[in-house]
């Protein structure tokens, strides 16, 4: 409530339904999060765990999968820079969406 900003940014059309925006950022944040460290974790326990299994068993064949992960690994980064801008898009024109239904059932 400070020098009364929300009402300010109520009155500034340039920012529209900030608190809808908020709530869902912070939710999309949040489990996007969770998710990436679940998978990170795990990822990491894996490779750990058979990485050694397999370089004591055949050298050669720990390297050749080492490379075609590291590989895929930098082709999927590569592609999915677009899913990015894609992503905010979506989650713009969500939060317009349900700012619009708001306000219509006002």
């Amino acid at each position: 409530y400070q020098d009364r900003a929300y009402y300010r940014v109520e009155l500034d059309r340039d920012i529209d339904n900030p608190d809808q925006r908020l709530t869902e950022d912070v939710a999309a944040f949040t489990k996007v999060s969770l998710d990436f460290f679940i998978t990170v974790l795990t990822a990491v326990i894996d490779l750990a765990s058979f990485s050694g299994i397999l370089y004591s068993i055949y050298p050669n064949l720990f390297y050749a999968i080492f490379a075609y992960a590291t590989f895929g690994s930098l082709t999927t980064v590569a592609l999915g820079k677009t899913l990015v801008g894609q992503n905010a898009q979506q989650l713009l024109k969500e939060a317009d969406l349900r700012y619009s239904l708001v306000r219509l059932c006002e």
